[in-house]
């Protein structure tokens, strides 16, 4: 009896300690009501916690079918964008699609693709067609204009040629393609590898498990994988302790050589794979903590509350790394990121500056290994004559030319040589080379944001840090509580107001200080420089010249192209573009996820420095290569922030700045000043070859351009009339004469009229629709701002640098 009382009392004990403990165990007085204290424990299980890699920039950009394709179909895509026979047929022309009704692909790994409305056929229509604006409510672009579909009036687009004796350029930039190939691999066997070590399962059941798809992810849910990474119905081999983490330590080591080669797509393809590799990288740390690839690798599966990656993330682990191995430059430029999303933006600079210049030096002692082993070879294999040589044995060639027996070349179809592009070839740059050449460009262009944003955030009195709350990102639009309201929408005057306001005034004494106006122009021409190097490295092949349409008609082509890729999609941008190829000539260039991103960027530091004759150009230039690019069927068409946020800024001034929407001289049939310094056609990309005489100068000092010159000067027209930085000396970045701000002026208008009349004509029709609909129930539209606070900051510095100057000639 006594023992059975003695272990009915453990149980209740027991059964007690399992009671969580939320209230607060200290005793109280009699009488009292004991308080209640929230657990430390509580409060950071409600916190959100994903891993560091989801938080990466630019993942949007990556997605697409090679997430999914079968390996060797894959690999055979790669082998054909090498083939420069892929592009070179006889009649060059983009076929013209049937309408979509049902675009779900047999394969079934592709999903549901939507077309979307363009005047330009294409091997694969946009997706954004199936998305709806997610445009705030106060943005000037929210109106939701519902219509039918709009079908392709124009003909089918002739493929533009190369030049003769010129390299057709691959549909997919080869490093790029050469990269997402590689990590499908090395991830794919990591899962197989990580997938074995838990389930016990041999290297030949696992594959008699898979299914059609040929992977490993398939097989990890049939062996009752969940998101706690526990087995439910799967196979408990036995296995030896040592054996597991074998298998682990080789997972971890495929997984560090993906993330090296391309951080970002192997952020993506890891994401596929739910918890397959979930601590995986900590098991193996638990064996070895000094192990470089697990170390690296569960830096970015670490899990860290979701939006606050500055805060939660050092870059400790990685300066040890960079220690022990300087030679990797992979960690240089993680570790350049990590500064950059802790606002580092001059040890990031660093880091990618150390990156490039090293890769470049990398890069020439190959090559110069290359030409010291090819004056070694044997003369007797020198001059044997291979299949689709190109020499001729001392004869001229029939064209009466020696140039294409410069470059390498293969043998066609036909039997005609078909020259090799210089970015197939074995000295080609190394991808990683232009992505830090893209990720400094977007570091200077962020550093500028970040000082004017912070010289604004100290003129308002608010703090950043108090105002943030949950990681979310403060905007200069909702400053309340600020000394000045900080930015405004929808002011006729402009976004800060009129020019001789106090708000005005006051942010132009603090942003067109001498040294600070300075400091932001030399940041932003830091990053045009490095935008354009990266472009360079992808050849455009450009179609016949088009009709001289004049510069204002251009331009309003442009806006519409680019309206068109957005995700609020409005059919009656077809009028607008029945005959744009006769305005615009097709273009054609290589694709690469960040290339849209880059091109927008440029346009942002062209409006930022107020190159408004140089912005027309590349503007109506950008958006012609912008609705030609194409991916497919390996990536999908990406999301780029800066071009919604460069929509957005022109959304906002056709809306709130009326002088800027006055007629341009064009409408009012007259030449504008100058008009044609601003009107010449866009120079052509520069050839490969030029990244070759770029690396032999340094990477801080050497200046290269291939879309226009800066204006260096500062000087202004001595006139009473133009505006001050409160010293009594002119600061301006309109160079020349008084002329130069007229032509400044009307180059404003002729980009933002065609915004107002969209904005005119979206709300007439939507006015139509209320009074048609009557009282019809709408569905609820769910409004997340597909651009940043960059926007408001922006704005900001155009209205207190720029607008007071153009005013001033209004």
């Amino acid at each position: 009896m006594e023992s059975s009382a003695l272990t009915s009392q453990k149980k209740k004990k027991k059964k007690k300690s399992k009671k969580p403990k939320t209230l607060d165990t200290t005793d109280s007085p009699a009488g009292k009501p004991r308080t209640t204290a929230p657990s430390p424990d509580f409060e950071r299980a409600s916190v959100l916690c994903i891993s560091r890699n989801k938080h990466w920039k630019y993942i949007s950009s990556y997605h697409g079918p090679w997430l999914q394709l079968p390996l060797e179909l894959l690999e055979s895509l790669l082998v054909v964008n090498l083939d420069p026979g892929t592009l070179s047929t006889s009649e060059m022309q983009l076929p013209t699609l049937p309408p979509h009704t049902h675009t779900h692909l047999s394969s079934g790994s592709l999903g549901n693709i939507q077309a979307r409305p363009s005047p330009r056929p294409r091997d694969r229509d946009r997706v954004f067609h199936s998305r709806r604006d997610n445009s705030p409510s106060e943005s000037p672009g929210n109106t939701i204009v519902t219509s039918a579909p709009y079908t392709p009036t124009s003909q089918p687009v002739a493929f533009p040629l190369p030049a003769p004796g010129k390299a057709t350029p691959p549909p997919i930039d080869p490093g790029i393609f050469r990269n997402i190939a590689a990590i499908r691999t090395l991830i794919d066997e990591a899962s197989e590898l990580s997938v074995r070590a838990s389930s016990g399962l041999s290297a030949a059941a696992l594959g008699s498990m898979r299914t059609s798809s040929n992977n490993a992810w398939t097989a990890a849910q049939g062996l009752g994988f969940d998101n706690s990474n526990n087995t439910g119905g799967g196979r408990n081999v036995a296995m030896s302790a040592m054996r597991v983490h074998r298998l682990r330590a080789l997972a971890v080591q495929k997984l560090a050589a993906a993330y090296k080669a391309d951080e970002i797509a192997s952020s993506v393809m890891v994401m596929q794979g739910g918890s397959v590799f979930d601590d995986i990288a900590e098991k193996v740390l638990k064996h070895d903590p000094n192990d470089a690839d697990a170390r690296y690798v569960h830096f970015f599966h670490e899990k860290i509350p979701s939006r606050q990656l500055a805060d939660s993330t050092t870059t400790q682990v990685l300066d040890e790394l960079i220690a022990a191995h300087p030679q990797r430059l992979e960690y240089y430029r993680t570790r350049g990121i990590i500064h950059c999303f802790r606002d580092e933006y001059l040890l990031a600079t660093r880091d990618f500056t150390h990156t490039l210049r090293e890769s470049r030096a990398v890069r020439k002692m190959h090559a110069a290994h290359q030409d010291m082993s090819a004056t070694r070879e044997p003369r007797g294999r020198a001059t044997r004559k291979k299949k689709g040589s190109n020499k001729s044995n001392g004869q001229a060639p029939p064209s009466g030319t020696s140039a294409a027996a410069d470059r390498p070349n293969i043998e066609g179809i036909t039997g005609e040589p078909l020259p090799l592009h210089s970015s197939v070839l074995p000295d080609a740059p190394d991808p990683i080379e232009p992505q830090v050449l893209f990720l400094r460009g977007a570091a200077h262009l962020q550093h500028a944001l970040f000082l004017i944003e912070s010289a604004i955030l100290r003129l308002e009195g608010v703090s950043k840090v108090n105002t943030s709350l949950d990681g979310a990102e403060m905007r200069l639009c909702y400053l309340s509580n600020g000394r000045y309201g900080g930015v405004e929408m929808g002011n006729p005057d402009g976004p800060l107001g009129r020019s001789d306001g106090e708000k005005a005034q006051a942010y132009r004494r603090v942003l067109a200080d001498d040294g600070f106006r300075e400091n932001i122009s030399s940041l932003l021409k830091k990053s045009l420089r490095d935008h354009e190097r990266f472009l360079s490295h992808f050849d455009t092949l450009e179609g016949p010249a088009a009709m001289q349409a004049d510069l204002a008609k251009r331009v309003e082509v442009a806006f519409l192209l680019t309206e068109s890729v957005r995700p609020n999609i409005h059919a009656s941008t077809a009028s607008g573009l029945a005959h744009v190829d006769s305005i615009l000539p097709p273009m054609f260039t290589t694709y690469h996820p960040l290339l849209v991103e880059s091109y927008f960027n440029i346009l942002i530091c062209q409006l930022m420095l107020a190159e408004l004759p140089n912005l027309l150009t590349t503007f109506s230039r950008t958006a012609v290569i912008v609705d030609g690019l194409e991916g497919y069927p390996v990536f999908l068409p990406p999301r780029s922030m800066a071009q919604a946020e460069f929509i957005e800024v022109l959304e906002r001034l056709a809306s709130g700045w009326s002088l800027g929407v006055q007629p341009h001289s064009y409408a009012q049939g007259k030449k504008a000043i100058n008009r044609l310094a601003i009107e010449p056609s866009w120079p052509p990309s520069p050839p490969m070859s030029s990244i070759d005489a770029m690396s032999t100068s340094s990477a801080d000092t050497e200046s290269f351009t291939t879309f226009a010159s800066f204006s260096n000067s500062s000087q202004m027209p001595s006139s009473s009339s133009l505006p001050t930085n409160g010293r009594n000396t002119p600061s301006s970045s309109f160079s020349g004469c008084y002329e130069d701000l007229i032509e400044a002026l009307d180059c404003a208008r002729i980009l933002l009229v065609p915004v107002a009349a969209r904005q005119k004509e979206r709300a007439e029709k939507a006015a139509a629709e209320k009074v048609k609909g009557g009282n019809k129930k709408k569905p609820l539209n769910f409004n997340i701002p597909l651009y940043g606070p960059r926007v408001e900051i922006i704005l900001a510095w155009f209205a207190a640098v720029h607008l007071v100057e153009l005013e001033s000639v209004a």
